[in-house]
């Protein structure tokens, strides 16, 4: 049933609850709802197959996407991306923002990033003729702007967009990520294609197998493909429908001519089933892709629908959403009841890469139940849409006996397998199994279970949370959540358990969970006012090393009243190397009240070839993280580009501080690292630079060269990762030049003059709270302090090693000859 706009059903359409409307397939037939329209009279051109498309030409159709054979193709791009679909992506897959423009804002006179406007990178981009039809895919923290150029400036090195994006550029990092797509400049790679809406004509290179003359090439048309259209502010609603059965496939979804850039979770972009005042409606058996937003949105006014054992897969946006992004009006106009059970969702986000699984918005008891969700690239599920402790109509929804996993792919961050917005009581998460959340490493995080801004008044129970980024469970900041009874095993860095802003109430309660690592990695963040109650809990690290309570051990931990009765010890499960967290008969856990999770009725129910759909996607078996591999430091910057920021470090930045590659001086050599301080920053630390080495054991010995221009201030020094960081040598140079360490003075250096320190200490066992440092300044004597006295006297283990600019003021410093290694 080819349709180039939606099928309405409104309230004269509706069934009763005595006589339901049913829409069903027909036995034995595939009804498809088809919103897409065949390309044919394909030729071959060169390397090319060319199609001419008159209704392209005279402007009556415009499309965003393009499948072959069933499987979507990939608009022309550049940089080309190393995996299908972006994931998993290595540093090439990207170009990198060379800095904001600054612009002040002629109201309040202030200085703020560009939102329409960056600096590039040389080389980056040029004046392609086919600029004009590209779109720019700009990787923000947790979300992506998709945007139109609107001019381009050589000379310069900036580029220009018709409409801003949703926070000024290289917010998080002034090396922002970014692609361009769209470009026939960029048509090279098999399964590419560029639409040419002057000519009318689409390119396309085959991918193997694909024979042109007899493919299937499908483009789409229809925005959406069906829609409940009730007024619930006026009482009139669409109830008692069933759609069964049915395949709904391929939309269009177009950025607008001023781009697209939505806050979080593709919140603007619609479904191609949707529902307005739908009641007692139910969608089931139906399969729903090859679409370009979301696949299912039960939004203003629908309550007690259900969504039973679809599949919703090839998304452009994500899969389910329920309810809105405000508070309903009225009752009427309120999201309610509403059930997601026994759903396939998977491969999502492949235009909008910020959307999610499924979204609750400002609605309430609705549950989400018994689905296999993954391959997405956001976050698997998001609850709640509220920031803070306002009162919140999304409460009282259940999230239980799902499989989510397979998360983020590398593509965005500060996201979770779940996450959590708001005071939500009522609100339960339970009998689920999460597992592989994996962000963008270079900026924020990938968790399990994520309570983000003022989640409140959660029961998180009985869930296994495995394999992910930076934290199996991460609480941001809220109240009296409560974990229970869960298993949290092997995040990659940065802590197990994350707890980022003290307050002055509870954050959760944590008690009776299995906590497994091999890392020798507890606890993240914030762990300092004692506002958390955590107990009756079963901690064990793989690695050997000594357990760290946020900077204490056990014994100082449970001195503090936190984890009176919990235990380090094996919970001894029959197989957590892959992935089997049964317990074994004598686990210790059971004396801590810890009760088996049976994970037999978790996914997907039915019969035997619905409940194996998900195992046909082949993946890599699960093996636990590898430790983080002790890393040494020998820089010179002499490979990498003036200009550019160096390699295998974190250079942070803010507006006209900034870290660079130059060859204005060096040590030795041709090329050093140039800091460039500037007044007015938000931050004082920056711009600063920083590596993780993960040295624990024996004697770290560093050296680096340093010249200090008249005013500079600036300071190194050595951090371990907990909570709050234990600091190692600390070396700080004023303004005048004098080096002190722990506010003595030790000497003075010259300005404008390189000179070299060298630090020697011990970690691990033999720490013992102090460091040597040595100075050469030119060809003068040596100077030698020796058992200076670290930061802590408890600092023990290398994870932070970093440079800061602490000036305010325009000033510079230079870096040179940055060794690291141990003996």
């Amino acid at each position: 049933y080819y349709i180039s706009e939606a099928i309405v059903f409104g309230p004269e359409d509706s069934g009763s609850e005595t006589a339901p409307v049913t829409y069903a397939a027909y036995p034995d037939e595939r009804p498809i709802v088809h919103g897409g329209r065949a390309v044919t009279d394909w030729r071959k051109d060169g390397s090319f197959w060319v199609a001419d498309i008159p209704a392209v030409k005279d402007g009556s159709w415009e499309f965003s996407a393009l499948w072959v054979n069933g499987e979507r193709c990939q608009p022309a791009r550049t940089p080309n991306a190393t995996n299908p679909a972006g994931d998993e992506p290595t540093d090439a897959d990207y170009f990198y923002a060379a800095g904001p423009v600054m612009e002040k804002d002629p109201a309040s006179g202030k200085e703020d990033r560009s939102a329409t406007r960056f600096y590039y990178r040389e080389g980056d981009l040029d004046a392609w003729g086919s600029l004009k039809d590209a779109t720019f895919v700009v990787f923000h923290s947790w979300a992506t702007a998709l945007l139109r150029p609107k001019d381009i400036d050589v000379n310069e090195r900036i580029i220009s967009f018709t409409g801003p994006t949703r926070w000024g550029f290289c917010r998080w990092r002034s090396d922002q990520r970014y692609f361009v797509e769209h470009l026939f400049e960029g048509l090279d790679q098999p399964g590419e294609w560029f639409l040419n809406r002057e000519e009318g004509r689409l390119y396309y290179i085959p991918r193997p197998g694909e024979d042109m003359e007899t493919a299937e090439a499908i483009a789409p048309v229809a925005k959406q493909l069906v829609v409940l259209e009730g007024k619930p502010a006026e009482g009139q609603f669409v109830s008692h429908l069933t759609f069964r059965g049915l395949h709904m496939l391929y939309t269009e979804y177009s950025v607008k001519p001023e781009g697209h850039s939505d806050g979080q979770a593709a919140s603007s972009v619609p479904a191609a089933f949707q529902g307005t005042g739908a009641r007692h409606c139910n969608v089931e058996y139906c399969t729903i892709g090859h679409v370009g937003t979301y696949g299912v949105w039960f939004r203003t006014g629908c309550q007690d629908n259900r969504l039973f054992h679809c599949e919703l897969v090839d998304l452009g946006a994500g899969g389910v959403r329920i309810g809105e992004s405000g508070d309903p009006p009225s009752e009427n106009e309120a999201a309610l009841r509403n059930v997601i059970d026994n759903n396939f969702i998977h491969d999502a986000g492949r235009i909008f890469r910020s959307a999610v699984g499924v979204w609750i918005g400002r609605s309430s008891y609705n549950t989400i139940s018994h689905n296999e969700i993954c391959d997405i690239r956001y976050s698997g599920l998001s609850i709640g849409w509220s920031w803070g402790y306002a009162p919140s109509s999304a409460n009282h929804n259940i999230i239980e006996f799902n499989h989510v996993h397979h998360v983020g792919h590398g593509q965005l961050s500060d996201m979770g397998v779940i996450y959590t917005l708001g005071v939500s009581p009522g609100t339960v998460i339970r009998n689920n199994v999460f597992h592989d959340s994996m962000s963008n490493p270079r900026v924020s995080g990938g968790w399990g279970v994520y309570t983000d801004e003022g989640s409140s008044d959660i029961l998180v129970e009985n869930n296994i949370v495995y394999n992910t980024l930076t934290g199996t469970f991460h609480q941001h900041y809220g109240r009296e959540n409560v974990l229970r009874n869960n298993v949290f095993a092997y995040s990659h860095s940065r802590g197990q358990l994350i707890r980022s802003r003290e307050e002055d109430h509870v954050s959760f309660i944590f008690e009776r969970n299995i906590v497994l690592f091999n890392n020798g990695q507890l606890l993240g963040s914030t762990w300092k006012n004692g506002n958390w109650k955590l107990d009756h809990n079963c901690y064990w690290d793989t690695s050997g090393y000594e357990l760290d309570f946020a900077g204490r051990t056990l014994e100082q931990w449970q001195a503090e009243g936190h984890d009176v009765h919990s235990i380090v010890a094996d919970p001894l499960f029959v197989d957590a190397q892959n992935a089997d967290f049964r317990l074994k008969p004598d686990s210790p856990a059971f004396d801590l009240g810890f009760v088996p999770i049976d994970t037999s009725e978790v996914g997907l129910y039915g019969e035997p070839e619905w409940v194996a759909r998900p195992k046909q996607i082949e993946r890599e078996p699960f093996s636990p993280p590898a430790p983080p591999e002790p890393t040494t430091i020998n820089d010179g910057f002499e490979d990498t580009a003036v200009g550019h920021t160096p390699s295998g470090a974190q250079a942070n930045e803010e507006g006209a501080g900034t870290i660079r590659v130059t060859d204005e001086t060096a040590a030795t050599g041709t090329r050093c690292l140039k800091f460039m301080d500037a007044p007015g920053l938000e931050r004082a630390y920056n711009p600063h630079l920083v590596y993780n080495p993960h040295l624990r054991r024996g004697t770290a010995v560093a050296s680096c060269a340093l010249r200090l221009e008249p005013g500079a201030i600036l300071y190194h020094e050595w951090r371990d990762s907990s909570s709050p960081y234990r600091v190692g040598p600390s070396i700080w140079f004023d303004a005048e030049g004098n080096l002190s360490s722990r506010g003595n003075v030790l000497m003075k250096v010259p300005h404008s003059t390189w000179f070299t320190l060298q630090i020697a200490c011990g970690l691990g066992r033999q720490a013992d709270g102090t460091y040597d440092l040595t100075v050469t300044v030119g060809d003068d004597e040596q100077q030698c302090f020796e058992a200076l006295s670290c930061g802590s006297p408890a600092f023990n283990r290398l994870e932070w090693f970093g440079f800061v600019a602490n000036a305010q003021a325009a000033v510079i410093s230079y870096l040179d000859d940055v060794a690291l290694t141990t003996q």
